[in-house]
């Protein structure tokens, strides 16, 4: 099947009241974390025995699978890992931590950040819409609307980056099926020409 046959959707957070939120990177990482937003290697600046928590702003105690975070990176836990590197196809630098609770427990050892490596200038400029950012000329701080140029889409792509707006994850529809059959929590889709704001 070629990138054409393909349905593609824009990978974001659930942000419901019930789930829990990561705010914080713990010093002197919150320094290098923006590699993680943009498809670069941190592995080297990531150290061992990393501990995030919950946010004390945000109540949420339940963890999804996608975590959601205002970091800008995807966060999953050990399970959507292990099928991110079964059906992906995805070349993925994950980054270990811990999650802890607002009491300072850990509830959750095994979570990781999902650095997607790299970035494809395979949006469709003409029919995408969004705020386009004043400090990264290229990219937008948010997104209106996407399409991709059918084109340039890789047709082996099942998971990707945007070098438009990096921090959102591509998501084929074949994967996303995965992720559904799996039932994966914590995953919100806007497809291809949909109406949206997503910052």
């Amino acid at each position: 099947m070629t990138a054409a046959t393909h349905a593609y959707f824009i990978l974001s957070a659930d942000y419901s009241d019930q789930n829990c939120r990561i705010d914080e990177l713990p010093r002197p990482l919150d320094k290098k974390g923006w590699r993680a937003t943009e498809g670069e290697r941190m592995g080297e600046h990531f150290p061992a025995g990393v501990r995030l928590e919950m946010s004390r702003e945000h109540r949420g105690l339940v963890i999804p699978d996608y975590i959601p975070n205002t970091l800008l990176m995807p966060m999953v836990t050990g399970k959507l890992k292990t099928l991110l590197e079964q059906e992906s196809g995805a070349e993925i630098e994950f980054l270990p931590f811990a999650l802890y609770n607002h009491k300072g427990r850990v509830v959750a050892p095994e979570c990781f950040i999902a650095n997607v490596i790299g970035s494809r200038d395979w949006a469709d400029m003409k029919k995408t819409r969004g705020e386009k950012s004043i400090i990264s000329p290229g990219t937008f701080e948010a997104l209106f609307q996407l399409q991709l140029d059918p084109e340039k889409v890789d047709p082996q792509a099942k998971l990707f980056r945007l070098n438009i707006i990096p921090r959102f994850l591509i998501v084929r529809d074949d994967l996303r099926a995965a992720f559904e059959q799996n039932g994966i929590t914590g995953m919100k889709y806007t497809a291809m020409g949909e109406r949206c704001r997503l910052v």
